[in-house]
């Protein structure tokens, strides 16, 4: 995954030199009060954290982050986001929203941090005595979760971006005993308005 990345942004910058441009640190356009619209293909349940339970194939991800409200100003303007992850496993997807902060780090690249919540249509748990047969599952212990994640990117054309994303959900085991959480790792492209 990571030598696409590097070919995409390798083919980027020797065919278009001169039509990339460099975050101009302007306030976002009002689009519906969107900031940027984000999609990419992760890896499912792939990641430092745990095992592969439900099989390796590629998860659709789609995500919103909306202008910062003025009253987050005084915790460094986090961005909203709603998003999805869906499997094409067959195994868990999950709906999430959250805060993102995002940081410039250089004339074109760019880190975020996320938290926040996730619902997942994975197993909160298999019936008491009973083991998993056939696929696994991923043995959640809850449908309600945290998610963080963490993206490092580069910004081209002024408003278009590429980053990998590496994002974990589980609940700490505060909620259940069962906590098998699930790590995810991907390319993402996104639009900023």
């Amino acid at each position: 995954m990571h030598k696409v990345f590097i070919y995409v942004i390798s083919a980027l910058i020797l065919f278009f030199p001169n039509k990339i441009k460099a975050f101009e640190g302007k306030t976002a356009k009002n689009f519906m009060g969107l900031y940027e619209l984000k999609q990419g293909i992760l890896a499912h349940d792939r990641g430092w954290f745990g095992t592969n339970r439900e099989g390796f194939g590629p998860d659709y991800n789609f995500e919103l982050m909306f202008n910062s409200p003025s009253f987050l100003d005084k915790v460094w303007s986090p961005k909203p986001i709603l998003g999805l992850t869906q499997t094409s496993t067959g195994g868990s997807s999950l709906y999430y929203g959250g805060i993102t902060w995002d940081a410039n780090i250089s004339k074109n690249w760019f880190v975020a941090g996320t938290t926040g919540i996730a619902w997942t249509n994975g197993l909160s748990k298999l019936p008491k005595g009973q083991e998993p047969t056939g696929d696994k599952k991923i043995q959640f212990g809850s449908k309600w979760l945290h998610r963080g994640a963490i993206e490092i990117g580069w910004n081209f054309y002024g408003q278009d971006t590429i980053s990998l994303m590496f994002s974990h959900v589980s609940h700490g085991s505060m909620l259940d005993n069962k906590n098998q959480g699930m790590d995810e790792f991907g390319i993402r492209y996104g639009y900023r308005f």
